[in-house]
């Protein structure tokens, strides 16, 4: 049977894995673009609110409130 606070306790312990794996992973990744072997592909992504609603019942209004964002993907090379 588990208890609340070896719940909770088991939680911060996976959260602080996480954590510091993605620290590591993000050092990772920086050594592999400076070392050349890896580089940041860069798209552009459109989002508003609901798009298919805003297609079908206002599409010359929905441009007005659609945004584009950068998205930034790690690619081996």
């Amino acid at each position: 049977m588990t208890t609340k606070a070896t719940q909770l306790g088991r939680i911060a312990e996976i959260e602080a894995q996480i954590k510091a794996l993605t620290k590591e992973r993000d050092e990772l990744r920086a050594d592999s673009v400076a070392f050349g072997y890896a580089r940041w592909e860069y798209t552009v992504r459109m989002s508003a609110p609901s798009l298919a609603w805003w297609k079908e019942n206002r599409p010359s209004v929905w441009h007005k409130y659609a945004k584009q964002t950068r998205v930034k993907k790690f690619v081996a090379v």
